[in-house]
């Protein structure tokens, strides 16, 4: 028997405990360290609550994007209008000099609180420019909080162009002030029971000494000094390689150009072999070939290296998010989209070019002839003649022999006109006169 009441008064309990935590929901603001937990009931509106949210007119509250606008400025991190009360409460959290200073009201005396809170608001009852009074007066005090000592201030103004009162419930920790705010602007006194409740849920999940602080800003210029050294390097080997890779380009196209006009007298003094065919082949060049040549030749073509520099980014992007640099994560995305796009971009306008150069439209066909030194194409809207060291690429994928003689400019030619095992001495060949 005794067992039995045990078993039921310890459902009891249990019943008790999830019945005095239904109903509630917690909002966490990792960034600043704190939690609040608030009723079901509660709205809640902060700056990714979309201005044409129903939540803004259930609250109340005519002008959204005006009190977006206000969130900025502020920096108010939540709006929580009590359905209960009517009230509406801002939940406010900001570093400056000030609180800095101050860093933190854990461990601190009555006095050493109140001495602050003055420090904060001084100035703020002194009578303006003309030496008249502006109708403003304060009081403050200190509110016994669970957590971590908080101050009441209340502002009192009574002047010709208002009359309004407002409430501060707040706190300094590592560094942050953390206020919850309460305003009336018409007569009456101040209904303070869900701001107490909001100040009483409030849990500070992260608690810091000042060195722990310095610590977190030293690091914090580190890692920014270290992003940015490693951007420079980045930057100074880019410059190095595109430097680099330029000369290398200007000295091959010197040579080829050389080779080119050797070529042509060897030729013309009929030194060169034009009869012996060591190839030959063709090609369809429709808009649909060549929408296939446009997506190799931008996006698979140098596949390895993209994926390198694009893993290079994504390891850059996920440094800075993992070190709240967020900004500089975004920037650095912003500048990988920006070069997918240029690159989307330069692709397609080489495709259109050659859909009208070759006369696509019309699915033209292309004769290749390949001989010792060089290669003829004739049709689809050409008659060239290339010579291997004009190559500085050849691929092949899927059903097409790809033949780059620069980063657009190339041709294509159908595997199966060639065969397979004629392809791969063909391809040998044109391999063996490129230069190196």
């Amino acid at each position: 028997m005794k067992r039995f009441f045990c078993a039921v008064l310890i459902a009891l309990c249990l019943f008790g405990t999830v019945c005095a935590n239904a109903g509630t929901k917690d909002i966490n603001y990792k960034d600043h360290d704190f939690s609040i937990t608030v009723g079901d009931d509660v709205l809640v509106m902060d700056s990714e609550t979309g201005k044409y949210d129903p939540v803004w007119i259930e609250a109340g509250i005519e002008d959204p994007e005006e009190n977006l606008d206000m969130m900025k400025q502020m920096n108010i991190l939540s709006m929580l209008f009590d359905k209960k009360s009517g009230a509406t409460v801002n939940i406010i959290c900001k570093m400056t000099e000030d609180t800095v200073k101050y860093f933190s009201f854990e461990n601190k005396s009555n006095e050493e609180i109140l001495t602050a809170v003055d420090a904060l608001v001084a100035g703020i009852d002194e009578p303006d420019e003309n030496g008249q009074s502006t109708g403003v007066t304060y009081e403050r005090s200190i509110v016994e909080h669970a957590g971590i000592p908080f101050f009441r201030l209340f502002i009192d103004i009574k002047n010709d162009e208002m009359t309004a009162k407002e409430v501060i419930y707040g706190t300094i920790v590592n560094g942050r002030i953390i206020e919850i705010d309460q305003y009336l602007n018409t007569e009456g006194e101040v209904d303070e029971t869900f701001i107490k409740s909001v100040t009483d849920s409030v849990n500070i999940t992260r608690y810091m000494t000042r060195e722990d602080y310095d610590e977190l800003i030293a690091k914090g210029k580190r890692t920014i000094w270290l992003f940015i050294g490693a951007i420079v390097l980045v930057i100074a080997g880019i410059f190095v390689f595109v430097t680099v890779n330029r000369k290398k380009k200007e000295k091959r196209a010197e040579r080829i150009s050389e080779n080119i006009r050797t070529f042509r007298d060897r030729k013309t003094r009929g030194e060169v072999d034009c009869k012996t065919v060591i190839s030959m082949g063709r090609a369809t060049y429709s808009i649909k070939a060549i929408e296939k040549y446009a997506t190799y030749n931008s996006w698979i073509r140098n596949a390895p290296v993209e994926a390198v520099l694009f893993a290079f980014l994504i390891a850059i992007v996920a440094f800075c998010l993992s070190t709240d640099s967020v900004i500089y994560g975004l920037l650095i995305a912003a500048c990988g989209l920006v070069s997918i796009y240029f690159n989307y971009t330069g692709g397609e306008k080489n495709k259109a070019n050659m859909i009208a150069r070759h006369d696509a439209k019309n699915s033209p066909v292309a004769k290749f002839v390949f001989y010792e030194e060089f290669f003829t194409m004739t049709g689809a809207g050409a008659i060239a003649e290339y010579t291997y060291d004009q190559v500085i690429s050849v691929r092949t994928f899927n059903e097409y022999l790809y033949i780059f003689f620069g980063t657009e400019q190339g041709v294509f030619i159908e595997r199966e006109s060639i065969g397979e095992e004629e392809l791969i001495k063909l391809i040998d060949h044109i391999r063996s006169h490129m230069i190196k």
